[in-house]
């Protein structure tokens, strides 16, 4: 699926730096994340700690996939040895005691240990290991079928809130299994899972023929509604059933259309679908926009642009990664506020929520749980690093036959006998002499325009913004020359602005001519466009605009470092 990968510079190579060294090669937060097993932890609150060593293994492993990392190779193989000793004989492998299993959230965090030993099975070295991994996957997995479908526990009824959705979402990791299997059993339960429409409250899947919105569906949680329709993706690609695929690209497409803000995530409501797309520009003191849904997003587009091609869905992910998802890596360690103990708590690495309208950061830890030591972790703290992994492993995608560039990120991308090596400013190819393949390359998205030029020629763009090259072969060289164009949107009477895919953001600490509540009167060329001007950034920021306005100098700068204080206000809704 990904190439071997190496991140020559850039902002996202810092990025997985950052998070490799305060989260991932941390020893003791995955003891406590392993601790959490067959203690019963979770019976008394109904609790999900049981999901964050899945979850962080995820994303661990698709970081370990782009810096090879032998430190967190190691550390990784560890945390998963001391799964395994958790294993009980029946195969159970639960935060949850035998008394009190199957309901809350326990089928949710069993998917996440399913999904976690999965991903690690794909960076896996040691043949001996990765059977013994298969093998207490198995065991794991046939104890959920044993228990959970006709004539037994009804899956539906397992989970104590969102419709059982969080349940039904345990979907994704039974297609695998049975695709590394072959085992009917697996596929058969999968069916039964699609059977009940993945939720108690009305069937997804006929929502969706209905020609519903996400937030017209009977239940609106975003992240794991998602997370089911990522199953049905999963479904698809071992089945090759088109219907499924069918009901996977109206849902994103009506996702995009109604429940999708300025920065690349979902949901102004909490962690609901609520029509964001037009709910967004109002001012909410309250959480909005969660990380866990950005990190699901990006991975469901992801996804769907493998199976499609459709560059729309890339576009969206590379919009997501820059704004919502690198806007919530706590770069600066600021204290985050937790709702559960009313109390600001040390930062984690990740921030849970994004403000967009004359809101502030770190107002709550999404997924707060204490583990059994006193320290406390949530469910965005786990998933965020599997945003910054997907990031570059999506920018250049294929096979030995066909490549493409699907933005620019600098790095060196192999895919068998073939390198790409990419730039700001150039392409360059080394390959056998006597292999030859189709390059594309994006001709950008309405937020920046690129030209790659060989030999003295620009070729033109395809229906789905790419120039095509054929025949490519060792020494060949694009040149590129990148545009960022400044993009002005209008949502209920009022205006933001994206800078070459970076959402522009004012911040009441950086600039005084923001002040929430207050209407700002920008400046106008005989265009109708904003009088502005590019100055240098400042020292954590991408890049600086000072936009002309009735209140004076404006500046505005790329989202994610606005609100980088943990308390300043931002907004991206003028």
């Amino acid at each position: 699926m990904f190439p071997a990968i190496n991140l020559t510079e850039g902002d996202f190579r810092e990025y997985l730096r950052v998070i490799s060294e305060k989260q991932l090669l941390n020893r003791e937060l995955w003891k406590n994340c392993v601790g959490v097993f067959s203690t019963g932890i979770d019976d008394e609150d109904r609790g999900w700690r049981g999901e964050y060593w899945g979850k962080m293994m995820r994303g661990a492993c698709l970081v370990y996939s782009v810096t090879k990392s032998e430190e967190l190779y190691a550390v990784l193989t560890e945390a998963v040895e001391g799964l395994l000793k958790k294993q009980e004989a029946s195969g159970r492998i639960s935060a949850y005691s035998v008394e009190n299993e199957f309901y809350g959230w326990d089928i949710w965090a069993r998917k996440y240990v399913m999904t976690g030993l999965q991903h690690f099975i794909d960076i896996c070295r040691d043949s001996g290991l990765s059977e013994r991994i298969m093998k207490a996957l198995t065991a794991h997995a046939d104890y959920i079928v044993e228990h959970i479908g006709e004539g037994r526990i009804d899956l539906l009824e397992t989970g104590l809130y969102w419709g059982s959705v969080n349940s039904a979402s345990i979907l994704e990791p039974f297609v695998r299994l049975y695709a590394d299997t072959k085992e009917q059993k697996y596929l058969d339960f999968a069916e039964y899972i699609i059977g009940t429409g993945g939720c108690n409250l009305g069937s997804l899947i006929d929502c969706v023929k209905e020609g519903k919105a996400p937030f017209e569906f009977p239940e609106t949680k975003a992240y794991e509604t998602m997370s089911f329709f990522e199953g049905l993706l999963a479904y698809y690609l071992v089945t090759g059933k088109e219907e499924y695929l069918g009901y996977v690209i109206k849902f994103a497409d009506r996702l995009l259309e109604t429940d999708y803000t300025a920065i690349g995530s979902c949901g102004c409501t909490h962690e609901l679908f609520d029509n964001s797309t037009l709910m967004q520009t109002e001012p909410k003191n309250d959480i909005m926009q969660e990380t866990c849904v950005t990190v699901t997003l990006m991975r469901l587009l992801s996804r769907l642009f493998l199976a499609t091609g459709d560059k729309k869905y890339i576009n969206a992910v590379r919009k997501s990664a820059l704004n919502a998802l690198a806007g919530a890596l706590n770069i600066n360690g600021y204290e985050q506020f937790s709702r559960e103990t009313k109390a600001y708590l040390p930062g984690m690495v990740f921030d849970s929520y994004s403000p967009l309208c004359d809101g502030a950061r770190a107002l709550g830890i999404g997924g707060f749980k204490r583990f059994a030591d006193g320290s406390h972790f949530g469910c965005c703290a786990c998933i965020a690093s599997a945003g910054f992994a997907l990031y570059p492993l999506m920018s250049v995608t294929g096979d030995e036959k066909t490549v493409s560039v699907n933005y620019i990120l600098c790095g060196e991308y192999e895919f068998g006998k073939i390198r790409v090596l990419v730039s700001d400013d150039k392409i360059k190819i080394t390959a056998p002499g006597d292999v030859k393949f189709n390059l594309k390359v994006t001709s950008g998205d309405e937020y920046l325009k690129i030209s790659a030029v060989k030999n003295g020629g620009t070729p033109q763009a395809d229906e789905n913004g790419y120039y095509i090259f054929e025949g490519v072969k060792n020494g060949d060289e694009f040149s590129l020359k990148t545009v960022r164009v400044l993009k002005e949107e209008r949502v209920n009477s009022k205006s933001t602005f994206n800078l070459g895919g970076y959402a522009l953001a004012a911040d009441t600490a950086k600039t005084s001519a923001y002040n929430p509540g207050k209407k700002i009167n920008f400046s106008r060329d005989e265009n109708g466009g904003i009088i502005y001007e590019e100055v240098a950034p400042s020292e954590g920021e991408k890049l600086r605009v000072i936009a002309k306005t009735d209140s004076g100098d404006l500046i505005l700068t790329d989202y994610s470092s606005a609100g980088q204080d943990g308390k300043s206000l931002v907004t991206v809704w003028f």
